[in-house]
C-alpha cells in the first residue's frame, strides 16, 4: 500500500476508536467513503468490519456492564432479523431510495429536538419501537452502511444517559457486526490481507478508544444528547447528499 492509503485507514481507525467509545459509532457512516477514496467498495467494506469489530471491543471492555441489559435483550432480536432480511432483499430494494427516507427521517428528528425541545416522541416508548428501531438499523448497516441513526435516534427518544447510551450501543454493534461479517465472509468478500491490515492498527484503536472515553466522560446528559442530535443531523445531510 502508497503512503496516502496507509494514512487514510490509520485516520478511520482512530476516528472509529474515538465514535464507538464517544459517540455511540456515530461518525462511523463516514469511514467507508474515507477508505473508498483510495480502496474499490468492496475491499473498504471488507476492512471495515474488523476495525469496526476492533473498536466494538475495546468500547465494550471501556463501559464493561455499564449497559442496560433489558433494554439490549429488546433490541437483539430486530438486530437478527434486520440483518438476515437485508440479505434476502437485498437485490429487491432500492438503496438509494433508502438511504434518501434515513437521511430525511434523521434531519426531521434531530431538527425536532433541537428546536422543539419541550416535545417528546411518547411513542418510541415500548418494546415494538425497539424491535423496529433495531430491525431498521440491521437492515440500513447491512444495506447503506448507516446503521447508528436508527438506534441513535431511539436511544435519543428515551433519554439514555452518556454511559448507558454508549455502553448499549456497544454491544448492540458488536453483535450487529458479528452477524454482518458472517454475511460478508459468506459472499467470498472478507480476506486475510483485510484481517491483518485491521489487526496491524490495533495501536491506534487503542488510542482512538482512549480519546472518546476522555471526551465522553467531560459532557454531562444533555450536552451529551445535544451532541448526539447535532450529529444526526449531520449524518442526515451527509446521507442526503452522498450518493
Amino acid at each position: 500500500m502508497d503512503l496516502f492509503t496507509l494514512v487514510l485507514i490509520a485516520a478511520v481507525v482512530v476516528m472509529v476508536g474515538i465514535s464507538k467509545s464517544a459517540f455511540a459509532g456515530a461518525l462511523g457512516v463516514f469511514a467507508v467513503p474515507v477508505l473508498m477514496l483510495k480502496l474499490p467498495a468492496t475491499q473498504a467494506i471488507a476492512l471495515m468490519l474488523p476495525i469496526l469489530i476492533i473498536g466494538d471491543m475495546l468500547s465494550v471492555k471501556s463501559y464493561w456492564r455499564k449497559w442496560d441489559s433489558k433494554l439490549l435483550l429488546s433490541l437483539m432480536p430486530g438486530a437478527i432479523v434486520g440483518v438476515s432480511l437485508a440479505y434476502f432483499i437485498i437485490d429487491l430494494i432500492n438503496t438509494d431510495h433508502l438511504q434518501l427516507i434515513i437521511s430525511l427521517i434523521c434531519i426531521i428528528f434531530s431538527l425536532k429536538n433541537l428546536l422543539f425541545k419541550q416535545t417528546t416522541f411518547t411513542i418510541f416508548n415500548n418494546s415494538l419501537s425497539a424491535f423496529v428501531m433495531s430491525t431498521l438499523s440491521g437492515i440500513t448497516s447491512s444495506l447503506v452502511h448507516a446503521g447508528g441513526p436508527p438506534l441513535i435516534m431511539y436511544f435519543s427518544a428515551i433519554g439514555l444517559t452518556p454511559q448507558k447510551f454508549i455502553a448499549t450501543a456497544s454491544v448492540f454493534f458488536a453483535v450487529l457486526n458479528i452477524f454482518k461479517l458472517i454475511g460478508v465472509a459468506s459472499l467470498g468478500m472478507l480476506t486475510i490481507n483485510s484481517v491483518l491490515t485491521a489487526l496491524a492498527f490495533v495501536p491506534l484503536a487503542f488510542l482512538g478508544n482512549w480519546v472518546g472515553i476522555k471526551i465522553s466522560t467531560s459532557l454531562n446528559k444533555q450536552r451529551f444528547l445535544t451532541i448526539m442530535n447535532y450529529l444526526l443531523l449531520l449524518l442526515g445531510s451527509w446521507l442526503l447528499l452522498t450518493p
